[in-house]
């Protein structure tokens, strides 16, 4: 079959087929298991599942990278491979557009579907689990709690505690709650939460 004939037809169904050219980025070693993505055209990654994220790279045709989770909708991570001690889970990701062009070595449909932090969120992620207090303050009531690797949006803080509300995120409950700033890391610009003096 003549070469444009097959690269038309790659073209038309971008996530499916496989193709070996191109270099691996960031010094992936696949398993034999993995879904490598290999760009077809230049592709522009993002920090989070959104085009309004923060732009991280822009790949070349030919430039490969290992799948590791994939959005509902449609988003496709992977990881870059530079140190992210402060990370954890989807947050260690970089992000492509399911609608960008590309084919995949590996099935595609065997990658896990994964939780995808939103653009202008500001996120606290948990390492272990922590109870979440009804004031920022460790001897009011506990109203709930945030498992190890958790994660939630941060609405509000004080100078060492964050207001966290656990519908946005990963657990999607319906529940507030504070928790000391000290038990988390923050994913996204804390300048933007409001502060609120408690007058301490």
């Amino acid at each position: 079959m003549p070469f444009v004939l097959i690269f038309s037809l790659l073209s038309m169904c971008p996530c499916t087929g496989a193709l070996s050219a191109g270099s691996l980025l960031y010094s992936q070693i696949p398993d034999g298991n993995e879904c490598i993505l290999v760009c077809l055209d230049s592709m522009d990654v993002f920090k989070r599942p959104d085009s309004s994220a923060l732009f991280m790279v822009r790949l070349a045709p030919g430039n490969q990278v290992v799948v590791t989770g994939r959005t509902v909708d449609g988003w496709l991570g992977f990881d870059p491979g530079v140190a992210q001690a402060a990370n954890i889970g989807s947050f260690r990701l970089r992000w492509i557009a399911g609608d960008a062009r590309y084919v995949t070595d590996g099935e595609l449909s065997c990658v896990p579907v994964v939780w995808g932090p939103q653009a202008g969120i500001t996120y606290a992620m948990i390492y272990e689990l922590q109870p979440l207090y009804s004031e920022p303050d460790s001897n009011s009531a506990v109203v709930d709690s945030v498992p190890a690797s958790g994660a939630a949006a941060i609405v509000s803080r004080t100078e060492n505690w964050y207001l966290l509300d656990l519908n946005i995120g990963p657990l999607g409950r319906d529940s507030e709650g504070w928790i000391e700033s000290m038990d988390v890391s923050v994913s996204g610009n804390l300048d933007t939460i409001p502060l609120i003096d408690t007058g301490d």
